[in-house]
């Protein structure tokens, strides 16, 4: 069961018209490396389509299997490691370096719910611009309350345990509205809790 969960397979994203630019091989192991001489495919050619669920065979959701992620993961970095490339032409490890590169940083991603939901909404058109949205009076105010009495040291701990509570409750409710395709209010959200998260940051400055 886990070696189906975690095996490397691109199938579905093999083009049916591709000749390797080595060996002219139109057989390949995955989108990437050739069947026949198993060089790598050039990455920025190939990466700039496809998008850090595809490369997890993963579908676009919210909600994401924590123990798959990362067996996908050391499935994936073991399949690039520079490593096994040392017996090829350098371009081949200079290749591998830069799919390695482009693995990491979307796992940095989909393993963190806050910037996995962030990506989700980029790849639905929305770009996190904090300026876009004109947000609350009230809750600008109190953010910047809350931020002078954490500069003064003044009721840290239970401003901690408030902001966590509201960061979680937002969160959550990310994840409701992503999960129903409320795009644009998973949005809005977002835009509320970076102030939040930089305010648990400030209060991580002074405990």
């Amino acid at each position: 069961m886990l070696q189906s969960l975690i095996r490397f397979s691109f199938s579905k994203f093999v083009p049916s018209k591709v000749t390797c630019w080595n060996c002219k091989s139109n057989e390949f192991i995955n989108r990437f490396i050739c069947g026949q001489c198993k060089y790598l495919k050039e990455p920025s050619l190939q990466l700039q389509n496809v998008n850090y669920f595809e490369l997890f065979d993963l579908p676009i959701k919210i909600n994401v299997e924590t123990r798959y992620l990362e067996d996908k993961y050391r499935s994936l970095q073991l399949k690039f490691h520079p490593d096994r490339f040392v017996t090829m032409p350098p371009i081949n490890i200079s290749y591998s370096q830069e799919y390695s590169a482009f693995i990491n940083e979307a796992y940095s991603v989909l393993k963190n719910i806050h910037e996995r939901a962030e990506y989700i909404l980029s790849l639905k058109g929305f770009q996190i611009k904090e300026c876009s949205v004109l947000l609350d009076l009230e809750f600008m105010e109190e953010i910047l309350e809350l931020q002078s009495q954490v500069q003064r040291s003044e009721n840290i701990n239970q401003i901690n345990l408030k902001n966590n509570q509201e960061i979680e409750k937002m969160t959550q409710q990310i994840i409701s509205d992503i999960s129903n395709e409320q795009y644009e209010k998973a949005y809005e959200i977002i835009l509320y809790l970076k102030y939040r998260q930089r305010l648990r940051d400030q209060i991580l400055l002074h405990i």
